[in-house]
């Protein structure tokens, strides 16, 4: 078995194709995601909110307005609203072009206090629907100081200058969080998704033991049905040189995305890596699997995996970041079966719970689908006979 194993390693080495596939492509593909995907996170989290103020008076309560942008930060100085100071007519057109985000208008209506309100239009962006929320809770804060500082003054004069000191005190209206003691950038998911898709290639080099061992589908397959060696162990050795062989092509993958793109995907580590191999070991059995079945050629059982890893990894969110989400919310199973959704949310759970009993449980289901996939291999190909070769 060793023999075979040692000339079947040759043998992957020297097919061009598969390196490619396996190899090149998930690092030529990580370096466009890289150009594409890189600082647009922090972007978007620095960049202020624009807002429109109606000026119908020069009030002093619009002065204290001003005062309370103007002193409101984002973080290191920066201010977190870039104020417009305008009319109703000219507030609403502007908010039309979307060149702001909201407009605030001054209300003075109660007789002992000045409030804000608020009106925003709807959007399909994230980052204006993120600013908008952080003007709504901006407007509940000033409100609320507004009301409990005029109850205090009528009711409680004594404790006046304590509410006041508390106040004082800068509210944060956006917070950084560090998840698992990493800073988790959202576009993170497609390089978890791209090594979804490198260990689901490697299905290709799976269905190439099949078809070697099919009298009716390859010449080697014919020499190899008359050969006195038994079937079960050339198909075994075959297998185990072909996930070993794709887990280190594999690596090779992984240490490149966080050396050389610099993407961390280092937490955890021994589990990453136990996570590659475990992917790889899948992917290879599910090529194993498809080519035992029936009589179809090498084309159409190669479109048959290439196409089903692809529509796999779009589920699981390669091309689409919420695809996972979207999935998840109208067909769960899929995400419970699929191999590069529960790869991708292997890697995930790593990157951002303490908690890996999910880890766990995509980990074992990826070894019990690798061992259906054998059994069925198995059962499919160990009985063949052929009338002539």
């Amino acid at each position: 078995m060793l023999q075979i194993m040692k000339y079947h390693f040759r043998i992957l080495l020297r097919n061009r194709e598969q390196m490619f596939w396996i190899l090149l492509f998930p690092i030529l593909l990580g370096i466009m995601f890289k150009v594409a995907f890189s600082n647009i996170s922090s972007s978007e989290i620095q960049k202020p909110v624009s807002i429109a103020v109606v000026e119908e008076n020069n009030s002093d309560a619009l002065k204290n307005i001003k005062t309370f942008l103007e002193k409101t930060e984002l973080k290191d100085g920066v201010a977190l609203f870039v104020p417009t100071y305008c009319t109703e007519e000219k507030a609403v057109s502007l908010l039309k072009d979307q060149t702001v985000d909201g407009i605030l208008y001054t209300d003075n209506s109660a007789s002992d206090t000045v409030t804000l309100s608020l009106t925003v239009s709807s959007s399909s962006s994230d980052t204006v629907r993120m600013n908008q929320s952080i003007l709504q809770a901006f407007v509940k804060q000033y409100n609320s100081s507004v009301s409990a500082i005029a109850d205090t003054a009528k009711n409680h004069p004594e404790n006046l200058e304590a509410l006041l000191q508390s106040l004082s005190e800068q509210v944060t209206y956006t917070k950084e969080v560090s998840l698992n003691k990493h800073n988790t950038d959202t576009y993170t998911q497609y390089f978890y998704n791209l090594i979804a898709m490198a260990c689901l290639f490697t299905s290709l080099s799976g269905l190439y033991v099949s078809l070697n061992n099919q009298g009716n589908l390859s010449a080697i397959g014919a020499r190899r049905n008359v050969s006195p060696v038994h079937k079960m162990k050339v198909i075994i050795a075959e297998l185990f040189s072909n996930v070993i062989f794709q887990f280190i092509c594999n690596l090779v993958s992984f240490a490149f995305i966080v050396l050389v793109l610099k993407i961390d995907l280092t937490y955890h580590l021994p589990l990453a890596i136990l996570t590659v191999f475990v992917g790889c070991l899948t992917g290879t059995t599910m090529g194993f699997f498809v080519g035992s079945i029936g009589a179809f050629s090498e084309g159409t059982k190669q479109g048959i995996l290439v196409s089903g890893s692809l529509l796999l990894c779009f589920l699981s969110g390669l091309m689409v970041g919420n695809m996972w989400i979207i999935v998840e919310n109208t067909c769960p199973v899929i995400n419970r079966i699929s191999p590069a959704a529960l790869i991708s949310r292997a890697f995930y759970t790593l990157g951002i719970q303490d908690n890996l009993n999910q880890y766990y449980q995509c980990i074992l289901t990826l070894v019990g689908i690798s061992a259906l996939f054998c059994l069925g291999g198995f059962l499919l190909t160990r009985r063949k006979r052929y009338a002539s070769i």
